[in-house]
């Protein structure tokens, strides 16, 4: 039998706990990890401004007091390259057998969710998106 499930939620504009179907795959079973990564490079001449940078932090921070009551605090993570390798270290430093989000919807969201697909599936890596 395998071990335990180890499930990382990652948290992209959806940044509640409250009907979120990717979490609630995650919490069905095993240990989850909340992560939210911040890549300043992925955004390109779409950088938020100051106002919606605004807005992320706090939105963050009442995120990870959500989580920190539910037993799974968020973790933050800065990268400086790719959101999609910073995504799959953190899969790989915890050994994760699967990670869950919510879709988003847009051109430039829908290729880079294509993208980290192939790349799972290519590693063996157990994806949920929810619609």
């Amino acid at each position: 039998m395998a071990g335990p499930e180890k499930t990382v939620v990652w948290f992209r504009r959806d940044l509640r706990i409250q009907d979120n179907p990717a979490l609630a795959a995650a919490a069905k079973g095993g240990s989850v990890l909340p992560i939210f990564i911040w890549c300043p490079s992925d955004y390109g001449q779409y950088y938020p401004g100051r106002c919606s940078r605004w807005w992320l932090k706090q939105s963050l921070a009442h995120l990870g007091k959500s989580l920190e009551l539910l037993g799974c605090p968020l973790v933050l993570i800065r990268a400086e390259d790719s959101t999609l390798a910073a995504l799959l270290e953190c899969v790989r430093s915890i050994s994760a057998t699967r990670v869950v989000y919510n879709r988003l919807y847009g051109n430039c969201t829908s290729l880079s969710d294509t993208i980290f697909q192939d790349n799972c599936f290519f590693l063996k890596y157990f994806v949920f998106e929810s619609a």
